[in-house]
């Protein structure tokens, strides 16, 4: 080796000893901001443009909007895919509701592009808008419909595409065979067992009659079973022994449909794992895991990776701020007593944006403040007495999300309840949404 030759070898040496002191190839350090923008595929950085061009330039957004980070999305699924799965599991990205209410439009190609396997919907609406996004991944409807959802969708493939249906009952099975005979074509079915006991959705196999009406389903024409899958309600608990018991019987209750069924385990998908199921139990992940929350970087579970990214952040700005003196009542039923003359500001969003009434705290200028009195239905009061004179009219407000090096999260209001972070999120005005800038 010449000398030139030694000296460009140290020096990628030293570049490369440089990088693991700083972080720069540590999982958990993994963020929006250490990823260039060239790491990411060409398509995604059209896709986002296209949504950037189209959008309202930030300029002229209202003082209170929601803005979604498409490439964090894209980030969360591929962390999901590299980090938790194998390359034998197939993954669901769960995008019902409007995606956790992100924004179906906004998000699903983006999934697309990151890998997913499966998406997971419940309502006709959302099969609507994703026959007109041209999606190209299979797509389960998670929830039983209803007959008259059932002959709308099925009935009308050119408005509402292909959806493979979650079943839980023979006359659900029976309609499906009919509306495929009627459309001289196969509806692709998953079997929903209650094996994990959510008592939901699924066929109980502890009763002899529903395993014959099992065994009768699999022969109808024009459905084929392409799935089976249970859902565990407890995957969140301390102790999983009930989880495994339940995963357990869920093995043997599908071997035993397939084997006295004569169905083709290489056609049949079984999955089970939920975002619970599929941070906690590995051995639950089968042939595919249906994960929602976690891709949209709720860190609901400990066992969450750090370098899950939120997608959703709310902004707001400072309207006017307000001398009150010490003694001084705030908001509706004067709960809140000033116990200082006090500078208030007053922020523009309150419960009609679908804000919490709890809410804590607020970004201003990298710092947090805390809200005070009870919310109105467009007001929130925030208390800047400490750094009056520092804060003006029209300085950004952060609801949840980044500002300098700080970060509120969602899941810091109610990590210990999951519905309540879905109904947050679901409530919020979603007719000031826009796309991440990039």
């Amino acid at each position: 080796m010449n000398f030139q030759a030694i000296k460009l070898r140290n020096f990628f040496l030293l570049f490369t000893v440089l990088l693991i002191v700083t972080g720069g190839y540590n999982d958990q350090s993994f963020s929006q901001d250490n990823v260039v923008v060239e790491s990411y595929p060409e398509t995604l950085l059209k896709h986002i443009t296209k949504w950037n061009n189209k959008q309202t330039d930030a300029s002229q957004r209202p003082d209170t909007y929601i803005e979604i980070n498409q490439k964090a999305f894209h980030d969360n699924i591929r962390l999901v895919k590299t980090k938790l799965l194998n390359d034998k599991t197939k993954l669901m990205v769960v995008i019902k509701s409007d995606a956790y209410g992100h924004g179906l439009e906004l998000l699903g190609n983006v999934a697309e592009m990151a890998g997913a396997d499966y998406f997971g919907i419940t309502e006709n609406h959302s099969l609507q808008i994703m026959k007109k996004m041209n999606l190209n991944r299979p797509i389960v409807r998670l929830r039983l419909a209803s007959d008259n959802e059932l002959m709308i969708a099925h009935a009308n493939p050119d408005v509402y595409g292909e959806v493979e249906e979650m079943v839980g009952n023979i006359q659900m099975a029976n309609l499906l065979s009919k509306l495929g005979a009627e459309q001289n074509r196969s509806i692709k079915i998953h079997l929903n067992l209650n094996t994990g006991g959510m008592s939901r959705n699924g066929f109980d196999m502890s009763v002899p009659k529903i395993r014959n009406q099992l065994l009768s389903l699999t022969k109808l024409k024009n459905i084929q079973v392409v799935g089976i899958m249970t859902h565990f309600p407890n995957a969140d608990a301390t102790d999983l022994d009930e989880t495994r018991s339940a995963l357990e019987d869920f093995k043997q209750q599908s071997n035993w449909i397939i084997g006295n069924s004569n169905l083709n385990r290489s056609n049949i998908l079984l999955h089970v794992a939920n975002t619970s199921t599929t941070l906690r139990l590995a051995e639950a992940h089968l042939d595919m895991v249906r994960v929602g929350s976690l891709v949209f970087g709720e860190k609901l579970e400990k066992e969450a990776p750090q370098a899950l990214q939120q997608l959703m952040s709310v902004y707001s700005k400072v309207g006017q701020i307000v001398f009150y003196p010490k003694g001084s009542f705030v908001g509706y039923g004067s709960n809140h007593t000033l116990e200082r003359d006090s500078y208030l500001a007053n922020i523009p969003i309150g419960k009609v944006n679908g804000i919490p009434r709890d809410l804590v705290e607020v970004l201003i200028g990298g710092k947090r403040y805390p809200t005070v009195g009870n919310m109105s239905m467009n007001t929130t009061m925030v208390d800047i007495t400490d750094s009056q004179g520092e804060i003006a009219s029209g300085d950004e407000v952060v609801i949840f999300g980044k500002q300098n090096k700080d970060e509120i999260r969602v899941e810091d209001h109610w990590l210990s309840t999951i519905s309540d972070v879905h109904s947050f999120i679901g409530q919020l005005n979603q007719s000031v949404r826009y796309s991440k800038v990039l």
